[in-house]
């Protein structure tokens, strides 16, 4: 029997069993596909994104301590609505990987006897499962290098520290960093650069999009005011 943990939340926690591993789907990559007449098959514009997947469990929970199957019902329904939009979504099948989910309502829960119930959970996964290890915090105080394990490019999340001006470099990616006060976030995924609740955005300047860790080795430096740096890598795969 599995575990799921869903916004920080384990399924055990709530009596709950995961008696059917889940279907791995692979996303669907999104295309536009264009017809011109005369010409022999269609041309693909590829939009370089992947689809949402739905993740399902088939899940089942049975009277325990002296809760009956009202109490249990609503104490799953109260932890698959524990957040609105996404949260991290891991389970025992992939311990080396999560997902960004959000639960896909509705459910209906069989009642056997008021004694147990089972029922199927569906959860809106964004296509790319997050290896674990892309959140460990990798400190650089000089120039080194991160070898990216997959083949998909990773958006980092880096934390710039120093003071004054500087210019970081990833693999064939620059980012000039004005007046540098103490430290700045540089959020590749999100796309955004602030300081705690501060935006940051006016102090950046890139040449061209935010920097993404290629498949393989990446460089990393940096010059200037810029006096370390933290990076949590975000590796990914589907």
């Amino acid at each position: 029997m599995g575990i799921i943990v869903f916004n920080g939340l384990s399924s055990a926690d709530y009596g709950i069993k995961v008696w059917q591993p889940p279907v791995y789907s692979i996303p669907e990559r999104d295309y536009e596909t264009i017809h011109v007449p005369g010409r022999d098959g269609d041309l693909l514009l590829d939009k370089g994104s992947y689809k949402n997947v739905t993740r399902s469990y088939v899940v089942s929970f049975g009277k325990s301590d002296k809760r009956d199957f009202t109490l249990l019902a609503s104490g799953l329904s109260a932890w698959l609505h524990s957040c609105s939009g996404y949260a991290r979504l891991e389970d025992s099948y992939e311990p080396d990987y999560y997902r960004m989910a959000a639960y896909d309502e509705s459910t209906d829960i069989t009642n056997a006897y008021h004694q147990a119930g089972q029922t199927t959970i569906k959860f809106n996964c964004k296509p790319q499962r997050f290896l674990k290890t892309g959140d460990n915090v990798i400190r650089f105080d000089r120039a080194g290098y991160l070898d990216n394990p997959t083949f998909f490019d990773a958006r980092p999340v880096i934390k710039v520290y120093g003071n004054g001006d500087g210019v970081l470099r990833v693999g064939e990616y620059a980012v000039t960093v004005k007046s540098v006060d103490e430290f700045v976030v540089i959020d590749s995924e999100l796309m955004d650069a602030y300081k705690n609740t501060i935006n940051c955005n006016s102090k950046i300047v890139l040449n061209g999009d935010f920097p993404r860790l290629t498949k393989g080795r990446n460089e990393i430096s940096f010059s200037g005011g810029i006096t370390a740096l933290e990076v949590k890598s975000k590796w990914w795969t589907i």
